[in-house]
């Protein structure tokens, strides 16, 4: 049985990510959160880098609002011992749930998710959590680093500094959206389609709004 505590919370602050973990379990995804946060509270909206991190929260599957999640059980629960079984899990299956592993350890979610990030210095990827330094990720580097291409680094998981997230999808979304599709072979092809129909001037606008948000993001110390 959870209890949360909420006194250090503002209202206004509670009822946002209480409707964030909503918006979450529509499927919606940040940008489209913080658009519907500006829409109802305006500049009282909360800052996107802190929507990233409760909608990050939520779809790892917790469900407390507060700042604080516990159990009755102790608040040692981030032991030793805890973590070296969290660790053998993970091995045997890289595949589990937050919510999974923590029925297996019998602690609460939020402690495996602190084990796994912290802890193991684990992230998510498609579903399968690995060492934030793999393999896959050196292969990459090391790929880059013979085509004597210069590696920008920037804050993991920023949608605010990642093209991908505030030029390439919503324009891909723009072109898509109310379609509807046959299979995957009907959606691999129209999305193939739709991006080689951006203009070249499109890329090269991204590119510069890019260095934009680099300034902003530096002027503003990450918030």
């Amino acid at each position: 049985m959870f209890w949360c505590a909420a006194a250090r919370l503002s209202g206004l602050e509670l009822e946002q990510r209480t409707n964030i973990k909503f918006l979450v379990k529509l499927g919606k995804s940040v940008n489209e959160i913080r658009e519907m946060l500006v829409q109802v509270y305006g500049d009282s909206a909360m800052k996107k880098t802190a929507v990233y991190k409760w909608v990050k929260r939520f779809s790892e599957g917790r469900e407390c609002v507060t700042d604080e999640e516990r159990s009755g059980r102790s608040a040692t629960s981030r032991t030793e011992e805890n973590i070296a079984n969290v660790r053998q899990i993970v091995r045997k299956n890289r595949r589990l749930t937050v919510t999974s592993i923590a029925q297996q350890v019998n602690i609460d979610r939020e402690t495996v998710r602190k084990i796994l990030t912290e802890d193991l210095d684990m992230r998510n990827v498609c579903a399968k959590m690995v060492p934030k330094n793999s393999p896959k990720n050196k292969s990459k580097e090391e790929f880059l680093a013979t085509k004597q291409i210069t590696v920008l680094e920037h804050p993991a998981y920023s949608p605010d500094l990642a093209p991908s997230d505030f030029f390439l999808f919503l324009k891909i979304k723009e072109i898509m959206k109310e379609r509807h599709f046959d299979d995957i072979d009907d959606i691999r092809s129209n999305t193939t389609a739709a991006l080689n129909a951006l203009p070249q001037n499109h890329f090269q606008n991204c590119f510069e709004g890019w260095t934009r948000r680099w300034h902003q993001c530096i002027a503003s110390q990450g918030e």
